[in-house]
């Protein structure tokens, strides 16, 4: 890394670390000057932790794409190394097992790919807040409360599915509310579950007197709806 700055700050940063490398080095730090120097920009930069030895801790992620047959059951499916390419299965299996044995975090999220293209086109998190990417998706999609007939500005993203009863973090488990709707839909008669289709996505409400509601996500900027049917419908049905 290489830094253009005014001679007098270029000449405070440096004598700065210097200080500070002399400092750990008389203390008895076994690190090389350069080495305490480098440390200590990394460390003040980016307000990581350090180790015993004084070294910064720096978050890093690896990504590794993977068929679920090369993870768990040997298969020779190559994978792919973000930022580097395709790599061996046994490499693959190696780097996470190598993680897992060191007490390192390994998260493993499901990615899916569509069967006549092979691409990927969707994934799932195990986390219980929708990741920053996941939610700017979903406030695209809804675009206003999906509550029907509501269409207040998104204040809140949720599971359609509750977490506590299995629901998973994905797109099609999430959705758009205002404040008041998330919390009215907690309240006792309250029932929202998503609904399969070829109309998009859908998720089907019924309320505390048993009336049942579809709510549509509209579509995006420049498209239009295939069918002409509203937004949000209500059903002919009534539950007990």
């Amino acid at each position: 890394m290489t830094a253009l700055l005014p001679v007098a700050q270029g000449v405070a940063v440096y004598a700065t670390l210097k200080a500070e490398a002399d400092q750990a080095r008389a203390a008895g730090d076994e690190r090389s000057r350069g080495q305490v120097m480098a440390d200590t920009l990394v460390t003040r930069t980016t307000g990581c932790a350090t180790t015993e030895d004084g070294a910064p801790v720096v978050p890093v992620t690896v990504g590794v794409v993977m068929t679920d047959a090369a993870l768990l059951t040997g298969a020779h499916d190559p994978a792919a190394l973000t930022d580097h390419g395709p790599i061996p299965a046994d490499l693959a299996r190696e780097l996470i097992a190598a993680n897992v044995d060191a007490d390192l975090a390994v998260w493993i999220r499901r990615l899916y790919a569509s069967h006549r293209t092979g691409q990927l086109i969707a994934m799932d998190s195990r986390q219980r807040r929708f990741p920053r990417l996941l939610g700017e998706f979903l406030r695209h999609r809804d675009q206003w409360c999906r509550t029907p007939w509501c269409n207040a500005p998104i204040r809140h993203l949720d599971h359609v599915d509750p977490v506590a009863e299995g629901g998973a973090t994905t797109a099609e488990s999430g959705q758009g509310y205002c404040e008041a709707c998330n919390y009215a839909k907690q309240a006792p008669g309250w029932r929202q579950r998503p609904r399969a289709g070829p109309e998009g996505h859908v998720v089907e409400t019924t309320t505390p007197t048993g009336h049942t509601y579809r709510s549509h996500a509209p579509p995006a900027a420049g498209q239009r709806r295939p069918s002409a049917r509203h937004r949000d419908d209500q059903e002919d049905t009534q539950t007990a």
